[in-house]
């Protein structure tokens, strides 16, 4: 069992009676501390903007910043942030995670190769004498796509807090949550370019535990050409067709994309262009030749009725 050091009601209140400054006596005063707060959210949300190498972050400093907490079942469960913490706690061996913002989800397909880095701890736990639950840390979901990815074994045990960065890579540790294989580069592009749900896991011990999570960064990778595993419907279509299911259409996706790739489109649709082209002239020579036929048939006909 770890404590989590908070204050006891009469420091807490002892606090509160030293901020006498910021009760409006009139209404001028109230005008300068609405302005002097006002500052301060300026400058939080100036403070809050991205630099070139980040897609999304939530330092959570005055709210949950659109964030919130889901069973593993995707009931709702309560969640609070302030002062750069977002918090939750249980009271059992529920298991439940932070779910991100918008801001984190859509097509994140430039993330690929970059990472998602956060920090995670407890301010209290108990175990009950027992390990830690086995489950996975992080959870991508496309539900676009019908994909859902996870990463295990990320945050350390019986530590109150950890940062953690993990990548978005084939070579990250993700496999699919369904079947348990290591994710493919196919797998991971499609389901961060259509990111329904990013999901950290807040629950980790059997007895009670308050947990929190702060500073989440979801960072671009190194740029590179994704043409080839664009996520293209085309994908789907020649998956249906040869009868792949979700996961072997994953596997012989980045394949089946190479292959499509190494066709020349330019000279294909010229070959066809041509075909047509010589397809019209065989239907006009024929329909021309039909015709010259059934005159001369005509004529034929027209000359033995006169003899």
């Amino acid at each position: 069992h770890i404590s989590d050091g908070r204050e006891n009601p009469s420091s807490a209140a002892s606090r509160s009676v030293m901020l006498p400054c910021c009760r409006a006596r009139n209404p001028t005063s109230a005008g300068i501390v609405a302005a002097l707060f006002l500052s301060c959210a300026v400058s939080a949300a100036s403070a809050q903007e991205l630099d070139e190498s980040q897609l999304a972050r939530s330092y959570f400093r005055w709210s949950e910043e659109g964030w919130n907490a889901t069973t593993k079942d995707g009931g709702s469960w309560p969640v609070s942030g302030e002062l750069g913490y977002l918090k939750s706690s249980d009271d059992d061996d529920s298991l439940w995670y932070y779910s991100a913002s918008v801001d984190f989800l859509g097509n994140k397909a430039e993330a690929y190769g970059g990472t998602i880095s956060f920090t995670l701890g407890h301010s209290e736990y108990n175990s009950l004498g027992l390990g830690n639950q086995e489950e996975y840390d992080i959870i991508l979901e496309s539900k676009i796509l019908n994909i859902s990815l996870g990463h295990m074994h990320i945050v350390p045990a019986w530590v109150t807090s950890s940062e953690n960065v993990v990548e978005l890579s084939e070579e990250g540790g993700w496999v699919d949550t369904e079947s348990g294989e290591s994710a493919t580069r196919l797998a991971l592009l499609r389901t961060l370019s259509t990111l329904t749900a990013l999901k950290i896991r807040g629950s980790y011990y059997h007895g009670h535990e308050y947990s929190f999570l702060k500073d989440v960064i979801l960072s671009k990778g190194v740029k590179q050409d994704l043409a080839w595993v664009r996520n293209d419907p085309h994908i789907d279509e020649i998956c249906r067709a040869l009868k792949l299911n979700v996961i072997a259409c994953e596997f012989y996706g980045v394949h089946l994309m190479k292959s499509i790739q190494k066709v020349n489109l330019n000279k294909l649709r010229a070959e066809y262009a041509t075909q047509m082209r010589k397809r019209k002239e065989y239907e006009t020579n024929h329909n021309e030749r039909r015709k010259q036929l059934e005159q001369e048939l005509l004529n034929d006909a027209a000359g033995n009725v006169l003899e």
